[in-house]
């Protein structure tokens, strides 16, 4: 019965260090960022036919969210508006103010929008922001839409 329980608890004491050291790797590599996924997340622009997005051309932090766009459809446009989401928050207007024309981009014309009511708590949050943006062709006078997804870290 003696050599049973040495065995057992020779048994235990290889699976508690065993144990043990996982956890200590584990502190470690969450100490180092290898969990947070803002340590991967690219900063990407997809979808938005008919605009360009430059490279590190939107910025979210606490004071909400700022985005540049360049009119990349060869003609005369006026943004009406620009709806985005981000989880369970919506943009509850832009800067500058719609008013008639006051979006008016020329072919490859580039302007920076405020859009309100978007924003991160947390520096280093990354985040997926799906974005519409609304236009009306000067040329024609069509409406259009035009739809994509921003992903980035929070600054």
């Amino acid at each position: 019965m003696k050599m049973k329980a040495q065995s057992a608890m020779e048994y235990l004491m290889t699976y508690g260090w065993a144990i043990l050291i996982v956890i200590i790797v584990a502190a470690a590599l969450f100490a180092l960022g290898v969990f947070n996924p803002g340590t991967y997340t690219q900063s990407t622009a997809t979808g938005f036919v008919g605009f360009n997005i430059p490279a590190g051309g939107w910025v979210m932090n606490s004071s909400g969210f700022t985005l540049i766009l360049k009119n990349a459809m060869g003609f005369r446009i006026n943004v009406t508006d620009i709806d985005m989401t981000y989880g369970t928050q919506a943009s509850t207007g832009v800067t500058p103010d719609v008013t008639a024309y006051a979006w008016e981009m020329a072919p490859n014309a580039q302007k920076d929008f405020a859009i309100a009511g978007i924003d991160a708590s947390t520096a280093g949050t990354s985040y997926t922001v799906d974005a519409t943006i609304s236009y009306t062709n000067l040329e024609t006078g069509f409406a259009g839409q035009a739809t994509g997804t921003i992903t980035g870290t929070s600054s």
